[in-house]
């Protein structure tokens, strides 16, 4: 009975902390990290590189995007106020990895050379996360906007 007492012990050292679980709430904090990146109060986009695997890629906007071209893409648009909406997390998890569906509301504020307008959009999301390095980083992202309209801002 020693000897087994002294194998668990063994086999409970033995786990790194990378083998936890993934949790929901792990993968929705990865979300909101990401779009407080993506957001307007940030500058740096280059941050998103911290979230995404090196084969990260994009679909947005009916287009496939590289990180370097996604940002290059969010940095084209001169907007001036943004807000996102993200609810009904749909989250499927295994120890290494996590598939996510979801909601996204957005409103953005743009500077445009008519004027200013606002834009509204309704995505479906979805995306891939994995754990690299012992950090989950986004491997795929996928986003078709279902509903979407352009205001004119009276000046």
């Amino acid at each position: 009975m020693r000897h087994l007492f002294y194998l668990l012990i063994v086999i409970t050292s033995c786990v790194s902390p990378d083998n936890n679980d993934i949790t929901e709430e792990q993968v929705i904090d990865k979300f909101y990290e990401f779009f407080d990146i993506l957001s307007v109060e940030n500058p740096d986009k280059n941050k998103l590189y911290d979230l995404v695997t090196d084969d990260y890629f994009i679909f947005e906007n009916q287009k496939k995007y590289t990180m370097n071209e996604f940002i290059d893409f969010v940095n084209s648009i001169n907007i001036i106020e943004n807000n996102w909406e993200l609810s009904d997390f749909e989250i499927d998890i295994d120890k290494n990895s996590a598939h996510v569906s979801l909601k996204n509301k957005g409103e953005f504020l743009v500077d445009t050379d008519t004027g200013n307008i606002i834009m509204n959009f309704d995505w479906l999301e979805s995306a891939y996360l994995v754990r690299e390095d012992g950090q989950l980083k986004f491997d795929f992202y996928f986003s078709d906007a279902v509903k979407e309209s352009v205001t004119r801002v009276d000046n």
